[in-house]
């Protein structure tokens, strides 16, 4: 028997890590097509969207973070991503998203902690491309049938580095 079904809990088919990887790879796609709805969708009611500002930083609370996000202040990003007079995305941002190196750090009755390695490319017309990479973990969690994110933490590269407007999420 393999972790996955040993860690689910009686009555729930564990899920493979390559619907793990389908999942992930799927949020990536809402965000490089701009389905930023559905691409909130994919979070659960207490979500947490955490990008450390350093590449030692242990958690949000002690120190400043380049994104902390939980879902109320996710509605508002995508609110103002969607909104036609956003400043700094006319022209909207064309993104693409490459992801790799999946694994399975935890599994733990209904969570999953999944890692990968990223690659995010922004090209806007009159603006010079924008190049990010670093690792995702993101803790899943299994609600009968439906998969949600819980927690998505996104370690950039080049975290501690000064950025101009971040206005894509990772």
């Amino acid at each position: 028997m393999n972790t996955l079904a040993r860690l689910t809990p009686a009555g729930h088919a564990a899920p493979s890590l390559d619907t793990l990887r389908d999942f992930v790879e799927h949020e990536a796609d809402l965000l490089d097509n701009r389905r930023f709805d559905d691409w909130l969708d994919l979070y659960s009611d207490d979500a947490v969207y955490w990008v450390p500002a350093s590449q030692d930083q242990a958690d949000w609370i002690s120190h400043v973070s380049l994104y902390y996000d939980e879902k109320h202040t996710m509605k508002t990003r995508v609110a103002r991503l969607k909104h036609p007079m956003i400043h700094c995305q006319d022209p909207p941002s064309t993104t693409v998203r490459v992801l790799s190196n999946f694994g399975l750090e935890t599994a733990d009755g209904d969570r999953f902690r999944v890692r990968s390695k990223f690659i995010m490319l922004e090209d806007r017309p009159g603006a010079d491309r924008r190049v990010y990479g670093g690792r995702y973990l993101h803790t899943l969690r299994l609600d009968g049938t439906h998969m949600k994110i819980v927690q998505k933490c996104v370690r950039l590269t080049n975290c501690d580095q000064s950025f101009p407007q971040l206005t894509q999420p990772f």
